[in-house]
C-alpha cells in the first residue's frame, strides 16, 4: 500500500505535484512527482538536489493535502488462452 498526497502551497494554494510514500515509512523517503507543467523546469531540478519542497509558483512553504491510500496494481505475467468455444469471427479468419 502507498499513501499519495498533494503538495499544496500555504500562500497561493497552488498544487505543485504529488508525494508518494510507502505505507509505514517516513515522508523523507517518498517520491515527489511534479505537476505536468513543471516536470522539466530548472526549479524542479533544484528541489531534487536540495531536498526542500517549495511552491513552484511563489516559492512559498508547502503542506500535504488530500492524502489517500493507493493499492499498487498487480502485473499479469502469464496470459492463458481463452477457455471454451472460439468465436465465429476467429474461426472464419483461420479458414481464410
Amino acid at each position: 500500500m502507498f499513501t499519495v498526497a498533494d503538495v499544496k502551497c500555504y500562500y497561493c494554494g497552488f498544487v505543485s505535484g504529488e508525494l508518494t510514500v510507502e505505507k509505514g515509512r517516513s515522508i523523507q523517503t517518498g517520491r515527489f512527482s511534479a505537476a505536468p507543467a513543471y516536470e522539466s523546469s530548472t526549479f524542479n531540478d533544484g528541489v531534487k538536489r536540495s531536498g526542500n519542497l517549495r511552491c513552484f509558483r511563489c516559492q512559498g512553504p508547502v503542506y500535504l493535502d488530500d492524502a489517500r491510500s493507493v493499492r499498487p496494481r498487480t502485473v499479469i505475467t502469464d496470459i492463458r488462452p481463452r477457455r471454451g468455444r472460439p468465436r465465429r469471427s476467429e474461426v472464419l479468419a483461420r479458414a481464410s
